[in-house]
């Protein structure tokens, strides 16, 4: 099997689906055969998988909403996850492209370079071994175009903060030793009014909520943190150690005893310590559509950035899959969804998390 990768968003990617196109500004599909896969990776995750249906033409008919790219390729979609069943570039999908590409696959993928067999294999098994969507996709595919393009322009709202790229992170001793010095009492309120907000926007969600073990007898407006939330994880199959750390983080959404949702919030420390627990909790549940957020005052956001840029985090994906929640928004978004407790979806994050990686843009694809 040949294979390509690419990453587009939500919007062009439901665009090309109602086209059957895809598209270059350039003459690149020289090398490109009827019968070659195309799987189409959005926001991280795979979300579908199609095949070349015929030979490549010219047209300067609009399709895509950012270019012409007039170099066009016929495509037939074979198989479309819905957003919940997609999986992420974790386990055996990022082994397989580590394998043939090397650690920094996203040029490959950038380029759309072939993924020979049997990594590309592997690429295809994880997104047809999930329920394929394709039917109901098609027959709502107006209504999802609009929600596309809403959520696209709410999030471009959301800049990143002066001063990017941020400044060389401090080495692993030094920020280790910052993890050991306590907090002041300012920030040890600051810490948990974002839990508590966390706490509460998870149970409007229908979320069940796991609060940190060591942080449930804290109190915030007078409650204690830990009322109503769980008062043990579910079972995730993990070592005693491995489930000790990840108690550890300091919120957990969980959904049929599957956790959904995970967020470190930081306070005027060194973050690294949080950070290893979420790629602990990646590393164990990587077929899992988990979420992971940063949660900070925005003024910290280039530091969380600095943070995720170690070679530690970068080797296992950890900065591909975390998003920051600036604490003035969450304070802002629990104002607006207060009593809509049946209503809201997890989701509802996406209208305020911000991802957490420098975007590399395609110039050569719609």
């Amino acid at each position: 099997m040949r294979l390509r990768l690419t990453k587009i968003d939500e919007y062009q990617f439901l665009t090309c689906l109602k086209h059957g196109l895809w598209g270059s500004k350039s003459a690149r599909f020289k090398n490109w055969q009827e019968g070659d896969r195309l799987a189409i990776i959005v926001e991280k995750n795979l979300a579908a998988l199609a095949e070349v249906a015929g030979p490549a033409f010219q047209s300067k008919e609009k399709v895509w909403d950012n270019g012409l790219f007039p170099h066009r390729l016929p495509l037939r979609f074979a198989h479309v996850l819905n957003p919940k069943d997609r999986p992420p570039i974790l386990g055996e999908v990022r082994d397989a492209l580590t394998q043939q590409w090397g650690p920094r696959y996203g040029w490959a993928i950038l380029n759309q370079q072939v993924l020979e067999s049997p990594h590309a294999d592997a690429v295809a098994k994880a997104i047809t071994s999930r329920p394929n969507g394709l039917s109901d996709c098609q027959q709502n595919l107006q209504g999802l175009l609009e929600e596309a393009r809403v959520r696209r322009e709410q999030a471009v709202q959301h800049k990143r903060p002066r001063g990017w790229p941020p400044k060389e992170p401090m080495p692993t001793e030094q920020l280790e030793l910052d993890e050991e010095k306590s907090v002041s009492k300012r920030d040890t309120s600051e810490h948990t009014k974002a839990q508590s907000e966390l706490v509460t926007l998870g149970r409007i969600t229908g979320c069940s909520v796991w609060i940190a073990s060591n942080d449930q007898s804290r109190k915030y407006d007078g409650r204690t943190l830990a009322d109503d939330c769980l008062k043990k994880l579910p079972n995730l199959g993990l070592s005693e150690e491995a489930t000790k750390r990840i108690s550890l983080i300091d919120v957990i959404w969980i959904n049929q005893n599957a956790p959904v949702c995970a967020f470190e919030v930081e306070s005027s420390t060194s973050i690294y310590s949080g950070l290893l627990r979420m790629s602990d909790l990646l590393a164990v549940v990587p077929a899992l559509n988990l979420q992971i957020y940063i949660v900070a005052p925005r003024e910290r956001q280039g530091k969380v950035m600095g943070e995720l840029a170690r070679p530690t985090f970068r080797k296992i994906g950890l900065s591909e899959y975390c998003r920051f929640i600036s604490t003035e928004d969450l304070t802002d978004l629990i104002t607006k969804v207060k009593g809509f407790g049946g209503h809201v979806q997890p989701s509802i994050l996406d209208t305020i998390a911000v991802p957490l990686e420098e975007e590399e843009e395609d110039t050569e694809s719609p």
